[in-house]
């Protein structure tokens, strides 16, 4: 190996650098897709905010921002669904309720006909 180093310096580089890559996007993929495999329709709670809602869920996060009635989002850190209740002065309770509509709502139009 060394000697094939010192003959190509850069072609062994960029096959480890390439390698490196491959191993940290592999384990990326597995750790996602291990963690939404647990995390499949969880019930609404006010800690999450819509993006996570909507990953749970299985349905387009902006989608369902309209839907709900939710702000537009901002660029940089999402709020949370209490966070939203707090800016528009209702309970988080009414913020839920309207997220959990709209995710039924999207849900039954993805369903395939009987």
């Amino acid at each position: 190996m060394k000697r094939l180093f010192r003959r190509h310096p850069v072609l062994v580089s960029a096959f480890v650098l390439a390698v490196a890559v491959s191993l940290f996007l592999a384990g990326r993929l597995a750790t996602r897709a291990i963690y939404w495999s647990q995390h499949r329709q969880e019930v609404i709670e006010p800690w999450m905010t819509p993006g996570y809602v909507g990953r749970s869920w299985g349905v387009d996060p902006h989608e369902l921002d309209q839907r709900a009635g939710l702000p537009d989002r901002a660029p940089g850190r999402p709020l949370t669904l209490e966070q939203i209740a707090a800016e528009e002065g209702v309970p988080v309770a009414r913020i839920i309720a309207r997220v959990t509509a709209a995710v039924a709502e999207m849900t039954a139009e993805q369903a395939p006909p009987p």
